[in-house]
């Protein structure tokens, strides 16, 4: 049996960091923006813009981007296993990007997405609105459950947590706890540390029940309380 090209194997993990890549620019940029607005669709929208400027910057310098622009607020796209339309093809994650896997025998598998959720972090603006509970069950839990099926296919995604107030050792604890309540693992503390004003990043490593299991979710908390 022929093995898998080593270069088939390394597509993903090349996407995964031109993403990332870009995704860390355009919150750098986000961050240093004042007068943000509070609402998670506002501050998704204007991180689409900044994904564009600094995917220009990027592919302009040399040092990357891409020639296609991510998608906001897509619908899942169907998936290969499915064999009639499933409830996850009607959700819609804040972003994913995507491209054509020319290796794939299989063109019915040779869509591939990075998939991006956006939550707010902080004190709860009203209480029937617990933002650091909604990050789990309507942020994470949705790369798990097979209703949303987020990612499903794929290895790998991401969480951005917009930081709006509290501390985040707080905010940890809080988001922790109700992963415990839900029944997922918890997310690590950042390995460099709290970068405060900055971007932390933590990981989370999730079983599922369909494919791609476990998933590997990265998490970027953009620091907005200066903003």
């Amino acid at each position: 049996m022929n093995q898998p090209r080593i270069s088939r194997l390394l597509i993903w993990e090349r996407h995964e960091h031109r993403v990332v890549e870009v995704l860390l620019a355009a919150l750098s940029i986000l961050r240093n923006k004042s007068n943000l607005p509070q609402s998670e669709v506002c501050l998704n929208r204007e991180l689409y813009f900044c994904l564009l400027e600094a995917n220009h910057s990027l592919w302009k310098a040399g040092l990357g981007g891409f020639d296609h622009p991510p998608t906001p607020e897509g619908h899942n796209p169907p998936d290969p296993n499915d064999e009639q339309r499933a409830t996850r093809e009607n959700k819609i994650p804040d972003f994913y990007w995507g491209y054509i896997d020319h290796l794939e025998p299989d063109p019915r598998r040779s869509a591939r997405n990075y998939v991006i959720e956006c939550k707010r972090l902080g004190n709860p603006p009203r209480p029937d609105w617990i933002l650091n509970q909604n990050y789990v069950i309507k942020g994470i839990l949705r790369f798990v459950t097979e209703k949303h099926g987020y990612a499903k296919g794929e290895k790998s995604g991401a969480m951005v947590g917009y930081v709006q107030s509290m501390k985040l050792d707080d905010i940890l604890y809080e988001v922790n706890a109700t992963c415990m309540s839900e029944a997922i693992s918890q997310l690590g503390i950042p390995i460099s540390g709290w970068q405060i004003t900055g971007i932390s990043l933590l990981n989370q490593k999730l079983d599922r029940s369909f494919a791609a299991s476990p998933l590997h979710l990265s998490h970027f908390w953009v620091d907005l309380r200066k903003s």
